[in-house]
């Protein structure tokens, strides 16, 4: 069986890093088409073969066009295991939101899967422990009775140190307790990622904001680990890339980034051939 959206909608708003205004409205697909982007006169897979880079996000190309900043939308498509889905794409980047992926969720929770009596995805399962590192990040997947992540981030932030969190990926879990999760980067780096075209967008209404000691945000944090919980949420996203369902297998990514998850994906890709 195969999953799509129940009926169309759309968010609007502006793009985190590229501070342009976008519209993306997502249709169901009732053909077994996967995850496609619709930019201008192109069709973008959402695939492990059409990465384009990992600055400060994952962005997709066909060489002709780019859509930038995927990893938020693909976590909350992963999560609620939607297997065909097409997004018109008005802009180059999805809106921020409020930097997390929440208000997506809650849009595909409204909206609602419908199953379609074709042939699922291909699934991956682990059936023994196998090990991958990039640079300085460690994964591995083992058997497991459930799709489940673990992720372990680092950082010598006193609001952040060592923060460990362990998911099973289902769509109600998901929205109370990975969704919410905003992205987050420090002031002092803001000024160097404005120069380089990044963070154009960025606000204390969809970032966390680190100083030297504590946030700039007086809301302050949805959680106190926050910061590991949405280095979940782009991790989901990212896996994604590899176009699998994901049944009875443990995923854990010590020290994740963008880059060291596109390796991991197609490392895991790579073990499928």
């Amino acid at each position: 069986m195969r999953r799509t959206i129940n009926k169309s909608f759309a968010i609007e708003g502006i793009g985190l890093h590229k501070g342009e205004r976008s519209l993306f409205v997502f249709n169901p697909q009732d053909k077994p088409l996967g995850i496609r982007f619709f930019v201008n006169d192109s069709v973008i897979e959402a695939s492990i073969s059409n990465l384009h880079s990992t600055i400060r996000g994952t962005n997709l190309s066909d060489g002709k066009n780019t859509v930038y900043t995927v990893e938020h939308l693909l976590s909350a498509i992963n999560a609620f295991s939607i297997d065909d889905l097409d997004m018109e794409v008005y802009g180059i980047e999805p809106p921020a939101m409020d930097g997390s992926s929440l208000p997506l969720a809650k849009k595909l929770y409204e909206s609602g899967v419908k199953i379609k009596n074709q042939n699922a995805k291909k699934i991956f399962s682990a059936i023994e422990k196998k090990e991958f590192t990039f640079k300085d990040s460690f994964y591995s997947f083992e058997p497991s009775d459930k799709f489940e992540l673990v992720c372990v981030f680092e950082n010598s932030h006193p609001m952040i140190g060592r923060q460990e969190f362990s998911f099973t990926v289902e769509p109600q879990l998901y929205l109370e307790q990975i969704a919410p999760a905003r992205t987050f980067g420090f002031e002092a780096e803001i000024s160097r990622l404005k120069e380089n075209g990044l963070a154009l967008g960025g606000t204390l209404d969809n970032a966390i904001v680190l100083t030297r000691e504590g946030i700039l945000n007086e809301g302050g944090l949805r959680y106190k680990d926050e910061f590991v919980r949405h280095k979940m949420l782009d991790f989901l996203g990212d896996l994604c890339l590899t176009g699998f369902n994901f049944e009875k297998i443990k995923i854990t990514g010590i020290r994740t980034s963008h880059q060291a998850n596109a390796a991991f994906a197609s490392f895991i890709c790579g073990r499928d051939k």
